[in-house]
């Protein structure tokens, strides 16, 4: 137990994507319901172009937003069930929602979920898909619409970009060497049937180049449950229904994404990888201004490296109820060794400079991981 810290084994991490005007109404939902605080990071999908006769043209690359929760497994359902209300998200092109279990989850200050709401049981039933896997990469600056794109021909749903920084290996090298690598990353996540991850995973590391130096990182962790309703290609359609939505239904008539493996044939050999398995993703939420001192404790007690996403909280901590205003926040993430975490938690709340101010962390296994290793 980390003194100062309540710790809790049975929350989810539940993920939105949306189109950024919806933002507001997910995110008072979410008030409303209890939960506290809504995390919510600017980001933006792709599509692909319009194809014109031999004329094909550049998709767009919507203003979206991830919002992101961590509610109690008891509520799980019937705060999903509200946001996809709220948010349209199980119509064609709505968004996204999924969910995946969170196996430790620390919290100093307030509790992380206001009980005292009462969350209403669901009133709809929604059709779940199941058996998912959300691919994370983490690129240079620049390279992640190529991998986004690469997984979208391989059929993937839209994936969504959104921006931070990184340390790692640029902080051990001289002054000279650390001009060579840009710090500024690329973070790009999708969610896919667990029977087509192994296939995208794959094109994703040839786009990215994630296998050699200084490229990147790339990870998958398993879904619960989700809706994912992004919209991949930008264009018209002479008939009722677009192929999207064709297989989008027969992915809801099958209850998984299994069967669009069932026949296809292998083209290309798949290289031998050393993947790392066994690790955890750990995540840490503090105030900005923070991330620097956390990730360079986090490296010093064993990491190889971090991650920095900025992101909002809401309600602001002085106003309950509110969306008037925000607190500005980072989410430091590393992946590590099960046996690592404890030492590092406890590095954090040991932290002299993170007195007095909330601190979120939490951890979920990763299924497998890739990067470049000597």
């Amino acid at each position: 137990m980390i003194e100062n810290y309540q710790h809790f084994t049975d929350y989810y991490l539940i993920t939105v994507v949306v189109d950024r005007h919806k933002t507001k109404s997910i995110v008072q939902a979410a008030i409303e319901l209890g939960v506290k605080p809504t995390l919510v990071a600017n980001a933006r999908g792709l599509t692909h172009g319009k194809k014109l006769g031999f004329l094909r043209f550049s998709g767009i690359s919507p203003s979206m937003d991830m919002v992101f929760l961590l509610v109690p497994k008891a509520h799980l359902d019937a705060i999903m069930t509200v946001l996809i209300e709220k948010g349209k998200l199980d119509h064609f092109g709505g968004g996204a929602i999924y969910a995946s279990h969170v196996h430790d989850f620390w919290i100093s200050g307030v509790p992380p979920f206001d009980a005292s709401k009462g969350v209403a049981a669901p009133t709809k039933k929604h059709d779940f898909q199941q058996d998912l896997v959300a691919i994370t990469s983490i690129s240079q600056r620049g390279s992640a619409e190529e991998i986004a794109r690469g997984a979208m021909l391989a059929g993937s749903p839209s994936p969504i970009i959104s921006f931070g920084y990184g340390h790692g290996i640029r902080d051990r090298l001289n002054f000279l060497l650390q001009l060579a690598i840009n710090p500024k990353k690329e973070l790009l996540e999708l969610v896919v049937g667990n029977a087509e991850s192994d296939r995208i995973f794959e094109i994703m590391v040839e786009r990215g180049k994630l296998d050699q130096p200084a490229m990147g990182f790339i990870f998958t962790r398993k879904v619960e449950k989700g809706l994912i309703n992004t919209i991949s290609w930008q264009n018209t359609t002479p008939y009722a229904a677009t192929m999207e939505q064709i297989i989008k239904a027969i992915d809801q008539m099958q209850g998984n994404t299994n069967w669009r493996a069932r026949g296809t044939v292998q083209t290309t050999t798949r290289k031998e990888r050393k993947m790392l398995r066994g690790l955890v993703n750990l995540n840490i939420i503090v105030q900005r201004g923070f991330a620097d001192v956390c990730s360079l404790a986090v490296m010093e007690a064993g990491a190889g490296g971090t991650s920095v996403m900025y992101t909002n909280a809401y309600p602001q901590q002085k106003q309950a109820n509110s969306l008037a205003g925000s607190d500005e926040r980072e989410i430091i993430s590393a992946s590590l060794a099960p046996n690592q975490v404890e030492k590092i938690v406890a590095t954090i709340a040991s932290l002299a400079e993170l007195k007095d101010t909330p601190v979120m962390i939490y951890t979920y296994p990763i299924l497998q991981a890739l990067t470049y290793i000597k």
